[in-house]
């Protein structure tokens, strides 16, 4: 089996970041330098991203912009539980505290929302705001439609026909089929301040307003952003007085924050870091959780378009090594879209071993003899990519090694977001994009690999299809049974491993850690954390 080291030039610059941390840190308190100057409530996380994400209803830099500013500033309809690390996150009550499905019309929603609640501003929240949040992102018509978030978000909601406020806390929603996954698609859709965006307009973005456990403070673009406690929260009021969020997008930079006291929290620190960090009293914190590094394939032209080539590709990959060797076992091998045990995961599917050999057969049988060349557009840092970088250089060497020439494309990740929702370009050879993708709903499925969520009018932009996985999923996403829906995913699983339309790499372990100062802080199989719940001694 081959296996590749990691470069020299890259420990020797982690063993200067570290030299220079240990010198800072003899000078300061290692519990949280930094959180000590903001006050014992405070805390400052380091993000993977390379800038602060622009706090509207969807967040810029991806999932990591959710799961600190979305999800901190907004509340949804139904929120996920994360208050538990045994199994992964389920759905619970948000705005709305309960809802029904309609036995006689099974098209038909109800829900019934919180009262008493209001927003940051002092407005409340009620029908009206969900209306204005939906017709914000929905209706092209609506005088505060916004292009950007209905890109980002509206693709999820293209089974909702129509939405009615029945009085101030009632609202009605109306499917264009029987659709058991609205509430995931709900999840992400945040509810704002109607109010603070109409006289915002433009500016809405300087000072964001929602329901959330905490409140937008000020902001830096590219430096930091703060946020303090909402008292008045309906939920658990935090325990933090603030948090102060800082974009450092190289994982070695990130490590020496940490040790000097600059920050309290980090994401995905440096692997060869972990032991160190575990002897020095640090957190280090992982857990299974829905969520994949692959790469999304070009189906619809080139060699991407044949099943063969692309089975070869995953048997190229040397998913072992990668999480063993390079990234120090914080990530787990990928075969299909669900990790092993997860209950959509197909144990009969074959799984995608490291067989070179196999993977040159294959590319013969395609037509491929010598293999050919294409480019793969990767980040350079950023929400759930872990070490871009080097993990790509890694892949790109297993595909050389059969034949498949790949040419790595890196931009920033919030430019790399920003071409993958506008598709693969027409003008020029892209056959990937390397995108981290959480997989923590049944909507996956539908919006990754259905022939309905094609681009341009959802999120499959490789262009898959295979209509017996249509059917299967059109079958799921109907049944309110979640037995049956488990086990028709189970089945659909199967097809996307063997049709393979995406290469499965790995699944992160979500690697952070945290000062052992912070006490409190439950490390959820899910890609969002709950912040109310900590505090620091």
């Amino acid at each position: 089996m081959i296996r590749y080291s990691k470069p020299l030039k890259l420990k020797l610059f982690l063993l200067m970041f570290v030299c220079i941390a240990l010198v800072a840190s003899a000078c300061q308190n290692k519990n949280g330098g930094a959180a000590a100057s903001g006050g014992n409530d405070t805390l400052i996380i380091g993000m993977s991203a390379a800038n602060i994400p622009v706090p509207d209803t969807m967040p810029t830099e991806g999932y990591e912009g959710m799961r600190f500013v979305g999800f901190q500033i907004y509340d949804a309809l139904v929120k996920w539980d994360l208050t538990q690390g045994e199994k992964p996150a389920e759905l619970a009550p948000g705005l709305a505290e309960s809802w029904e499905h309609s036995e006689s019309d099974p098209n038909l929603w109800t829900f019934h929302l919180r009262q008493g609640v209001s927003f940051h501003d002092g407005t409340p929240f009620n029908a009206d705001a969900v209306v204005f949040a939906l017709d914000r992102i929905m209706k092209p018509d609506s005088e505060y439609y916004n292009a950007q978030m209905a890109g980002s978000t509206g693709s999820s909601l293209r089974y909702i026909a129509e939405y009615a406020k029945v009085d101030d806390y009632t609202l009605t929603m109306t499917t264009t089929e029987p659709y058991s996954f609205l509430l995931y698609d709900l999840a992400s859709v945040l509810i704002a301040s109607p109010e603070a965006i109409k006289s915002g307009g433009d500016t809405y973005t300087n000072h964001p307003v929602g329901t959330g456990p905490f409140k937008f403070v000020s902001q830096k673009l590219g430096q930091e952003m703060v946020m303090e406690k909402n008292e008045d929260y309906w939920g658990n009021v935090p325990q933090l007085g603030k948090i102060v969020l800082r974009p450092i997008s190289d994982p070695s930079a990130r490590l020496a924050a940490l040790q000097s006291g600059e920050v309290n929290w980090v994401e995905i620190p440096p692997t060869e870091s972990i032991e160190l960090l575990k002897k020095d009293g640090y957190q280090v914190l992982t857990n299974p959780y829905p969520h994949i590094w692959p790469y999304v394939l070009n189906t619809s032209s080139g060699p991407w378009s044949n099943k063969l080539v692309r089975q070869a590709a995953n048997y190229a990959i040397d998913r072992e090594g990668m999480s063993n060797d390079l990234l120090s076992g914080a990530a787990i091998p990928s075969t299909q879209l669900m990790y092993e045990r997860h209950v959509w995961y197909n144990d009969e599917a074959e799984p995608y071993s490291y067989d070179p050999e196999k993977a040159k057969q294959l590319l013969a049988e395609a037509g491929y003899p010598d293999g050919f060349s294409t480019t793969f557009m990767v980040p350079t840092s950023g929400s759930g990519n872990m070490w871009p970088i080097q993990m790509n250089e890694y892949v790109q060497k297993n595909l050389k090694a059969v034949g498949i020439d790949v040419k790595l494309e890196s931009i920033e990740w919030q430019s790399l977001l920003t071409q993958y929702l506008q598709g693969f370009p027409t003008d020029k050879e892209l056959g990937a994009i390397n995108i981290s993708l959480p997989t923590i709903a049944p909507n996956t499925f539908t919006n990754f690999f259905s022939k309905a969520a094609q681009f341009p009018n959802g999120i499959n932009i490789g262009g898959y299809s295979n209509p017996e996985l249509d059917a299967l999923l059109s079958k799921a996403s109907a049944s309110f049974d979640q037995a049956e829906q488990d086990q028709l995913l189970k089945e659909a699983s199967a097809i996307i491993a063997d049709d393979a339309p995406w290469l499965f790499v790995v699944h992160d372990l979500n690697l952070r850690a945290l000062s052992p100062s912070i006490k409190g802080f439950v490390q959820p199989q899910s890609w969002f954390a709950d912040l109310t719940t900590i505090s620091i001694e």
